[in-house]
């Protein structure tokens, strides 16, 4: 199912029960529409360690990361000054969930010289995205999403099963995302989509 709208007004309400865990900074470069881009990695907690893509369609669940920094570009660095409260623990436990994302394409990355074309369109750094792309095996995963701001925020309350090194959560109710409004507009995305997307085939 995709995501359809008219004169940049959002018309499409859902539920949704999945959610993908992402750090703070990470989410608010999405949701500034500076970021289009995921390299994913399996978490400790996924089967056999590798990542899987269960829906194109899911919240963005921000956590909390102490060394955050060390991994960001400097677009990334600055986004995290301007917002300290990602420097330190959330004070509640409770998570805001604001984000939708489409998964629009999935490119898995095997050579390593392709992570050159991802750097403008995500926040982390060389470093760092060279730690992903070697962890356990060579590849990367690069899911090029399409971010909308729900209408109906959703608190959450995170449970025993949401803890841990795992990249997917599913939530204990399909939460309703009321009207969806893009984060970019349909043409600014296209742009950015199709540059990236020729940029890793070349």
């Amino acid at each position: 199912m995709s995501l359809s709208f008219n004169s940049g007004r959002g018309k499409n309400s859902m539920t949704l029960r999945l959610a993908l865990k992402e750090w703070n900074v990470v989410c608010e470069a999405i949701g500034q529409g500076r970021q289009i881009v995921l390299a994913r990695k399996g978490g400790i907690s996924e089967p056999e360690g590798e990542f899987e893509l269960p829906k194109n369609q899911f919240w963005l669940y921000p956590t909390f990361f102490h060394e955050a920094a060390a991994k960001l570009n400097q677009q990334g660095i600055e986004l995290l000054d301007a917002h300290p409260e990602f420097n330190q623990p959330p004070a509640s436990s409770h998570a805001l969930l604001s984000l939708v994302c489409e998964v629009v394409a999935s490119v898995y990355l095997q050579d390593e010289r392709q992570l050159v074309a991802l750097a403008p369109e995500q926040i982390l750094n060389e470093e760092a995205l060279s730690l992903r792309f070697h962890y356990r095996q060579p590849g990367l995963h690069a899911l090029v999403i399409r971010a909308y701001v729900a209408s109906t925020p959703a608190t959450l309350r995170p449970t025993e099963a949401m803890a841990g090194c795992k990249s997917w959560v599913e939530l204990e109710a399909p939460l309703p995302t009321g009207s969806l409004q893009p984060v970019i507009s349909d043409d600014e995305f296209e742009r950015r989509k199709n540059l990236l997307l020729s940029s890793l085939e070349a």
